[in-house]
């Protein structure tokens, strides 16, 4: 199963994952996450092909760049945040699990994982991930 996650990256991080993944970064404009004293960004453009680089200011060690990354999930991988739904209905949200380390839990009906509008997206059930 894929799911879509934003992650913040530093400009080496970000640069490297962009010639990386050139689909996703051609003619986009990244902004940096920090405002300086000036109310100023930093900008980092990448060419139409995705192999070129351009910044357009200054760019600190402290400046964050938030990109959306899609990323292949199993049942292995560690997520930010597991919402597991049991059998009473309960839910409990766990940070930094994978739902391996639930296996041998038979009163879990789901596993979920929240998104940033406040909905959350099914990942597990029936002893199994979604497609």
């Amino acid at each position: 199963m894929k799911i879509k996650t934003k992650k913040q990256l530093n400009l080496p991080q970000l640069i490297e994952w962009g010639f990386d993944n050139p689909k996703e970064v051609e003619s986009k404009v990244f902004e940096s996450d920090n405002i300086d004293y000036f109310w100023n960004t930093a900008n980092v453009q990448f060419s139409n092909d995705g192999c070129g680089v351009r910044v357009s200011s200054s760019v600190s060690v402290d400046d964050l760049f938030t990109v959306e990354v899609e990323e292949e999930i199993t049942e292995d991988t560690r997520l930010d945040k597991l919402v597991v739904r049991y059998r009473n209905d309960d839910i409990y949200i766990f940070p930094q699990e994978r739902i391996n380390d639930f296996k041998n839990d038979s009163s879990i009906v789901a596993f979920y994982i929240p998104n940033d509008d406040l909905t959350m997206t099914l990942i597990w059930r029936d002893g199994k991930l979604v497609e």
